[in-house]
């Protein structure tokens, strides 16, 4: 018996045919919805390499962002954004120390990642900026579950 393949985005089963033809531009399987959705964002190829390697590792990120007052590539609404720009000349050893800077926005402390095209071209640095992205994400979702936590239960649940 075969397995159902289900949209990396949104979870729906898709056809087989559908399944191939998404692997085969996407890398990832992706309903027809979602196949329009990436398609009308507008984002470069690299940004969408990023994005749905992102999805793939669970990080539930969103493609084209706007908060009302600037745009994101890829965020973690409310907590990430990871902006990509144009070339620029790094070497690998200043990837991880130049990524990550901060910003104010709307009075929120934001994480602002910026990325250049020429550090997703290479696919060494590519996973480097897969990974730490990965990890900075998945400390901010674990940060925002367990403080959220103390507001699930009343105070008689406690004793």
């Amino acid at each position: 018996m075969k397995t159902i393949p289900h949209c990396l985005e949104c979870g729906i089963p898709v056809s087989w045919g559908v399944h191939l033809f998404s692997r085969r531009i996407y890398g990832h399987c992706l309903c027809i919805k979602d196949q329009c959705m990436i398609q009308e964002s507008g984002a470069t190829g690299q940004v969408v390499d990023l994005y749905l390697g992102l999805k793939a590792l669970g990080i539930p990120v969103v493609l084209r962002h706007y908060d009302g007052k600037q745009f994101a590539d890829i965020a973690l609404p409310d907590q990430l954004y990871v902006k990509v720009k144009g070339p620029c000349s790094q070497g690998r050893n200043q990837i991880t120390s130049d990524l990550f800077g901060n910003i104010e926005s709307g009075g929120r402390r934001l994480i602002t990642v910026l990325i250049s095209h020429s550090t997703l071209e290479n696919p060494v640095t590519f996973e480097l900026a897969l990974k730490e992205i990965a990890k900075i994400c998945r400390k901010l979702v674990k940060k925002k579950v367990v403080t959220g936590m103390k507001f699930s239960f009343s105070p008689t649940q406690w004793q």
